[in-house]
C-alpha cells in the first residue's frame, strides 16, 4: 500500500527544471538560453504545461511553452516547444 502511494505521488509530481531542460536539449533548444521555468498540471495529472523564458537570437527574453506527459517513469514532450500564447 505504501509503495503504491509513493508511486502515485511520484507520477503526479511536476517535471523538474533539469528534466525539462533535458527534453528541450533533445528538441535542439540551447539550455543556456532558458530560465524561469514553471510547470503546472493540466486536467490530467500526468500532463503538464511548462512555460519558460528563452533568449531570442536578437537577445530578447520571450515566453515559450510546451506540453509534457508522463510516459511510465519519464517525461516526454507531446508537442513542439513554441512561443507561449500567454505571458
Amino acid at each position: 500500500m505504501i509503495a503504491a502511494l509513493a508511486l502515485a505521488a511520484a507520477l503526479s509530481a511536476s517535471p523538474t527544471a533539469a528534466e525539462l531542460q533535458s527534453l528541450l536539449a533533445a528538441a535542439r533548444v540551447d539550455a543556456a538560453r532558458v530560465r524561469d521555468i514553471r510547470c503546472e498540471v493540466l486536467g490530467d495529472p500526468t500532463e503538464h504545461r511548462c512555460d519558460w523564458r528563452q533568449k531570442s537570437a536578437k537577445g530578447r527574453w520571450e515566453t515559450w511553452s510546451a506540453i509534457l506527459a508522463r510516459d511510465g517513469g519519464r517525461w516526454i514532450l507531446i508537442d513542439t516547444p513554441g512561443r507561449a500564447s500567454r505571458p
